[in-house]
């Protein structure tokens, strides 16, 4: 005779366990109804849909990760193949959206792994003059934003589908453009522990060989 043990009684896994102190969650980049950036806790109805996909490209963003960005004091590292990828039918670009916050971050450990997209070398040069900036008197930030490039068919390195960042300790995972800009729908995940999902080792991964193959 077979005993059936309740779901609720069964003990989770210990390595399957979310840590204590990240709670996962999923939201929408979009607009308000006064056109600001606001994230949706839920699907975006149909007027706000149309209403954000008008705004166009780079005229939203998370603002959960605006925050998170301008308060990290470890690190920001972040894969994107069109991170930097320059739409002429934009009205900003990455580097436009979150210089704010890239400039008054106390993490000093900015990592960008990218593709070779039009406008990069562009916003790469306005990286380089945030860093320099941050480095002069009066602040004296021992601040670094380092760029690694993967070239597609010139590297064994790939990039992932997905689009990932990892502020401090935590993973986020995100639908479209890093920083919710796309204009189309897309959600995003956070509060994931980006070292017990492998999301450090994964990046680390990619950021040596990438940088041991441009010595």
């Amino acid at each position: 005779m077979s005993v059936r043990i309740p779901v609720s009684l069964i003990a989770e896994p210990e390595a399957h366990r979310p840590p204590s102190n990240f709670v996962p969650k999923l939201a929408w980049p979009s607009l308000d109804s006064s056109n600001a950036p606001a994230d949706l806790g839920r699907f975006p109805r149909w007027d706000e849909e149309r209403r954000r996909h008008a705004a166009g490209e780079f005229e939203a963003w998370s603002d959960e990760f605006m925050v998170a960005l301008e308060r990290a004091r470890k690190r920001v590292w972040l894969i994107d193949g069109f991170l930097l990828k320059a739409d002429g039918r934009a009205k900003a670009t990455f580097f436009q959206v979150f210089e704010r916050a890239l400039a008054s971050t106390r993490a000093e450990d900015i990592r960008l792994i990218i593709g070779p997209k039009a406008g990069h070398h562009e916003q790469i040069a306005s990286l380089r003059e945030l860093e320099a900036a941050r480095r002069q008197p009066p602040r004296r930030d021992s601040f670094a934003i380092e760029i690694q490039t993967v070239r597609e068919g010139k590297s064994p390195v790939r990039l992932p589908h997905d689009r990932f960042a990892v502020i401090d300790s935590e993973l986020w995972h995100w639908g479209a453009n890093v920083g919710g800009t796309h204009h189309e729908v897309n959600a995003y995940s956070r509060g994931w522990s980006s070292r017990e999902t492998g999301a450090e080792e994964y990046f680390l991964r990619l950021w040596k060989y990438l940088k041991d193959a441009s010595v």
